[in-house]
């Protein structure tokens, strides 16, 4: 069976973190598709784009890319998890090359989803974009991992949109994902790329490659 590479590394990650919280001394611790758009989610009936700028890391942040923007900035992307190790959050932020977040993002999980993360960044102008790899279900035997894109502004992370990447062509329920690496998205010729690789549930061994295209206000 294909193991998704991310959900391999949260295993690890999880059992890792396990470890380290029962061995520490207690008294120390105190082809190319058109993309289907959705709307800016909401957390506690309050919009993510009302809500005031923080700068703070979330305990259990884990970074799974950095890249750099320009102006002297980098953008951060990862997952933060609970005491756990698990159920991660996708989290996003941009910092100074010296590490200092200008802001930070906890950003709200897809519809149908248990757990997520921010995996790539790219930036275009005054947004930058990130991908999202989420799960549908703790069992990875039946859960898929689905993919978006969430727009957010370079100033202070505001959500600026958001939309599913589909596989193009392919109407069966599939698991996708995109390895490591600038290639996985990437701005080229006036919209964002996405490049990854999916397989169908009733067929896990078989790997496929997909490519999708999307505007740049990820609008249909």
């Amino acid at each position: 069976m294909t193991t998704n590479p991310y959900t391999a590394l949260l295993a690890v990650s999880a059992l890792t973190f396990v470890l380290a919280a029962c061995s520490a001394d207690p008294a120390a611790n105190a082809s190319v598709s058109t993309p289907q758009p959705l709307a800016s989610a909401a957390n506690d009936g309050v919009p993510r784009d009302a809500r005031a700028k923080s700068t703070d890391i979330p305990p259990g942040f884990s970074s799974y890319a950095s890249e750099s923007i320009g102006d002297n900035k980098q953008c951060v992307v990862g997952a933060a998890v609970d005491d756990d190790g698990m159920n991660q959050r996708p989290v996003a932020y941009v910092a100074e090359t010296s590490g200092k977040a200008l802001w930070t993002r906890t950003l709200e999980l897809p519809t149908q989803t248990y757990q997520s993360r921010a995996t790539h960044c790219v930036r275009e102008a005054d947004s930058v974009y990130v991908l999202l790899q989420s799960d549908t279900q703790p069992q990875q035997a039946s859960s898929q991992t689905l993919l978006r894109v969430v727009r957010l502004a370079l100033g202070d992370g505001a959500v600026q949109g958001q939309a599913d990447v589909p596989v193009p062509g392919v109407k069966d329920p599939v698991s996708a994902w995109v390895e490591e690496g600038a290639q996985g998205l990437r701005w080229s010729n006036g919209g964002l790329i996405v490049s990854g690789q999916y397989y169908r549930l009733d067929d896990s061994d078989r790997r496929n490659t997909f490519q999708v295209g999307l505007k740049p206000d990820l609008k249909s």
